[in-house]
């Protein structure tokens, strides 16, 4: 829709304001202007008219000294293509060499109808994004919140996988859906780039700026949850696997079920943190996470007690102990007094969740 309303304005700038010949290139420079945030649109829209003006240049001056012929057209096009990226324009960015080859073709006053209108759309196109409110960090809050839930359905998946035995196959298919949140990770990290951008050259109020800080801290807490997660689902890969001297998905049944209680703990953590992320978030949901945390800080004593008993020579006592230290990184992580990520929680949920908690004590 912003588009479309662009091109309409420079339509009627370029024909009942200036009265252009080539009106229809100023929609153009809508079109080629408009990018997903203000500040890529402004750095498009600069772009898109010193290309504009290369080519121009470059044919005029050429035309003018060696004529039209083939071998001009060549070295134009040659020019004005080295010229462009001398002045750091992208290589995708082909206006130089097509203004030069209109302006070789159809003259001067083409290219400078040309140029006149380039500029009007990429300044209309500039200030429609310039002024329309971005959605870009609602949007990457969304993204975090999906990937936050996908992390707490595949913990709490794992849990009830190894209740019972598990063969390889399974664990592989854990593993793989734990390499798949790599990459929405990726996606959801790409995501809150573009909301970090979306705030350059726009006034935006200080409760956007915080709220794109707390989408920050919850992309670093998912990006080494999701780290984590990967390792569990490996180790009960090599653990069905067989691999290193470890007993094979036979004797997966007698695995210890405190982690289970373990895995399904944290599942129970990063659905609360998932739902602290979409707005406005709880006090009730800070809450039953710093349960969760707790649990999962009673589940890590009772899994050491057991490790205990274990042949620290045995393979197992190197899986387990792996399994332990991941599941008490992924509690870390999302620990919202203790953890390295405190930011990520709204202040509206502690305060709300202060209130609850002092109420219930009276």
């Amino acid at each position: 829709m912003t588009v479309t309303v662009g091109c309409l304005v420079a339509w009627w700038i370029s024909t009942d304001l200036i009265g252009s010949p080539q009106a229809v290139l100023a929609p153009t420079g809508v079109l080629l202007s408009v990018a997903a945030t203000a500040y890529s649109t402004v750095i498009q829209a600069i772009q898109q008219t010193i290309a504009v003006l290369l080519g121009l240049t470059a044919a005029i001056g050429f035309v003018q000294v060696f004529g039209t012929n083939a071998a001009t057209m060549a070295v134009l096009v040659a020019v004005a293509l080295v010229a462009s990226r001398t002045v750091g324009i992208p290589w995708q960015n082909v206006q130089a060499p097509i203004t030069a080859l209109l302006v070789f073709s159809l003259g001067r006053e083409y290219g400078m109808a040309r140029l006149l209108d380039i500029v009007i759309g990429a300044l209309v196109g500039a200030a429609l994004v310039l002024m329309i409110p971005t959605r870009h960090v609602g949007r990457a809050a969304k993204d975090i919140a999906d990937l936050a839930d996908d992390l707490a359905d595949l913990c709490s998946d794992l849990a009830e996988g190894v209740r019972q035995p598990w063969t390889a196959r399974q664990a592989q298919r854990w593993l793989a859906r734990a390499r798949r949140m790599s990459a929405r990770l990726r996606s959801a990290d790409e995501s809150a780039d573009r909301a970090t951008e979306s705030l350059r050259l726009t006034l935006r109020r200080a409760r956007t700026r915080q709220r794109l800080r707390r989408i920050m801290q919850a992309v670093l807490c998912l990006e080494h949850a999701c780290h984590q997660l990967r390792g569990v689902a490996r180790a009960l890969a090599d653990l069905a696997a067989g691999v290193r001297g470890l007993p094979g998905q036979g004797e997966t049944g007698s695995f210890p079920q405190v982690f289970a209680d373990l895995l399904d703990t944290i599942g129970k953590a990063y659905a609360c943190f998932e739902r602290l992320l979409v707005t406005p978030g709880s006090g009730d949901d800070l809450i039953r996470l710093r349960v969760a945390v707790a649990e999962g800080e009673r589940l890590e004593r009772a899994a050491r007690k057991q490790m205990a008993e274990i042949d620290p020579h045995s393979p197992l006592w190197t899986v387990y102990g792996a399994l332990l230290d991941d599941c008490l990184q992924l509690r870390y992580e999302v620990d919202p007094d203790g953890g390295p990520h405190r930011e990520a929680i709204p202040p509206h949920a502690r305060e709300q969740a202060a209130r609850l908690t002092s109420h219930r004590r009276q």
